[in-house]
């Protein structure tokens, strides 16, 4: 992602935030629960999902491709998050470097994009007026990108200085990078999304322009439109701009070849810091499991805000770590689901590791109680809500649910699979997954400077 950007939701609904302050079960109105889309196909092989909302002149175009790190292979690692910068900094015939982003600002609009472990995508948001030359930009921009030497060095260097910001000069992320290399042998999950330092000082241009061409096709992509647009002139406009450009071939499948795990993995990272920290992995299911559902809850449950288990026990009540989380990875494939604690100075990563172990034996042997379930399942309700408010993250989340479930309308099954979760399946699923054979588990050593 070339720079962070928070969305900003309006207030949710008067008759769910009163829900949440009584503590009482009330659903979400229908409307807020689904919203008007439409599946088309071009003939090249890309999907297109339509939603109007005029209630503002504005609209967002959102692009997804199937390509993240989990295409990539030892040698190239790294390689989906620098095309995802050329991308922005190259241009093409008709529209030079820079001059994509002028367009878009001059229309009053932004431009972003990110790339994961399972797909890379990129968005617009504009005045709606700007649709036709939004959606000439992004087909010209998909069929006709120039990278130059030049410019695939400059980025190289930008994505290696960003990896060392981020991940070997940064005490979290040398953590998370070092749990998932070691909770993961054999699938690609195992490597960061942006790349090894060695694969990034080698990775050559041909290697980058054979990449482009192999995931960067209309039939490896799903476009969304939200917003002000009316869907019969848009899909006009998506087929005069994007139907003429060539589909490809279908890039070669993911091979999930992770061996079942027979046993812990134990592993000491040592790195300048102040404290002690702790980080465990269990190994979870895939997003298209139903078991993702109970387990969403049961993150809730242990690790939202001030009143969630693990808040209580090692901040407030204990007062052994300064910051302490538990949280579900998602993913195409099996998942992990991560607990974290940074202990607080005297204290050890044994008490934070006891700590989450006793709070999950007691989870697997008694369960949760009815009221931290229906509290898990009323902020599942208001996260839903803020999460599709305004168009840019509606889009986002349609272009999820099509390229990570396989089908957008999975967004409008969510409350209902999540109401429907009852006690005992927190407790079996707690059972299933949090098995100690099952568990990666990380202690950071400190070390002083100049050790």
């Amino acid at each position: 992602m070339r720079f962070q950007r928070r969305s900003r939701f309006i207030p949710v609904l008067f008759c769910l935030i009163l829900s949440l302050y009584l503590g009482l079960t009330v659903s979400p109105p229908a409307e807020a629960q689904q919203f008007p889309v439409s599946r088309h196909t071009l003939k090249n092989g890309m999907t297109v999902l339509i939603s109007e909302d005029h209630s503002l002149p504005i609209a967002c175009f959102c692009v997804f491709f199937k390509v993240g790190s989990r295409n990539e292979r030892p040698g190239i690692t790294g390689i989906s998050h620098v095309l995802e910068h050329l991308r922005f900094s190259s241009g093409t015939e008709r529209f030079p470097p820079k001059e994509f982003d002028r367009i878009i600002e001059a229309a009053g609009g932004y431009t972003n994009g990110a790339t994961t472990k399972d797909y890379t995508f990129y968005w617009e948001e504009f005045a709606s007026s700007a649709l036709e030359k939004v959606l000439e930009l992004e087909a010209d921009r998909m069929q006709n990108l120039k990278i130059e030497a030049a410019n695939f060095a400059r980025e190289v260097r930008v994505v290696k200085e960003e990896r060392l910001l981020r991940t070997e000069n940064d005490v979290y992320g040398t953590m998370y990078e070092q749990l998932f290399a070691n909770a993961y042998l054999a699938h690609p999950y195992r490597w960061p999304v942006i790349g090894w330092m060695g694969d990034l000082d080698a990775m050559t241009l041909g290697q980058v322009k054979h990449y482009l061409a192999t995931y960067y096709s209309p039939s490896n992509a799903v476009a969304i439109l939200v917003g002000d647009v009316e869907k019969a002139s848009a899909l006009a406009l998506m087929e005069r701009y994007f139907s003429p450009l060539p589909s490809q071939p279908a890039p070669p499948p993911v091979v999930n070849a992770e061996p079942p795990q027979r046993g812990e993995r134990r592993l000491w990272v040592k790195k300048e810091a102040e404290l002690p920290a702790l980080m465990i992995a269990y190994r979870g299911p895939s997003v298209k499991s139903e078991d993702i559902y109970p387990l969403s809850l049961l993150e809730s449950i242990l690790s939202a805000g001030e009143s969630s288990w693990i808040y209580r026990r090692l901040i407030y009540e204990r007062q052994i770590a300064t910051s302490a989380w538990a949280g579900l990875y998602e993913a195409i494939d099996p998942g992990l689901f991560l607990f974290y604690a940074q202990m607080k100075p005297g204290h050890e990563v044994k008490e934070a590791e006891d700590s989450f172990h006793e709070m999950l034996q007691e989870i697997q042997q008694k369960g949760v109680r009815e009221e931290d379930l229906q509290k898990a399942k009323n902020m599942a309700q208001a996260q839903f809500i803020r999460g599709v408010e305004g168009n840019a993250s509606r889009a986002r989340l349609l272009g999820y649910y099509e390229v990570a479930f396989g089908d957008y309308r999975q967004l409008f099954q969510i409350l209902e699979k999540l109401n429907r979760v009852r006690r005992e399946e927190i407790q079996r699923v707690a059972q299933e997954y949090f098995d100690p054979d099952r568990r990666t588990t990380l202690t950071l050593i400190p070390l002083r400077e100049g050790r």
